[in-house]
């Protein structure tokens, strides 16, 4: 299977409820890796590596997200995998 990566733009209520924690414990069930991080406009920012079935699984984790959130908007953008990441982490950059 062919590896793949995506950044992704998830909005909604999607800060403040875990959702960088639970896109982290996906990543791990799921076995990609990349990051996340929140925002200054209120959306959660993903970037994921890995093989086409792992991703397809986590991105259908992620757009249902945690208990609480409420996610409104879903955008994805195939990106050129790179192999950089050797883990999921969670940033806090904001």
């Amino acid at each position: 299977m062919a590896n793949v990566a995506a950044k992704i733009h998830i909005e909604g209520l999607v800060q403040g409820i875990g959702f960088r924690y639970f896109a982290y414990r996906k990543s791990q069930e799921c076995g990609v890796t990349g990051y996340v991080r929140n925002l200054r406009d209120g959306r959660v920012q993903v970037y994921a590596e890995g093989d086409q079935d792992c991703m397809d699984r986590f991105l259908r984790l992620l757009r249902r997200g945690p208990a609480g959130a409420r996610v409104s908007g879903f955008d994805i953008a195939q990106t050129s995998y790179t192999g950089n990441y050797k883990e999921f982490t969670v940033l806090f950059d904001i």
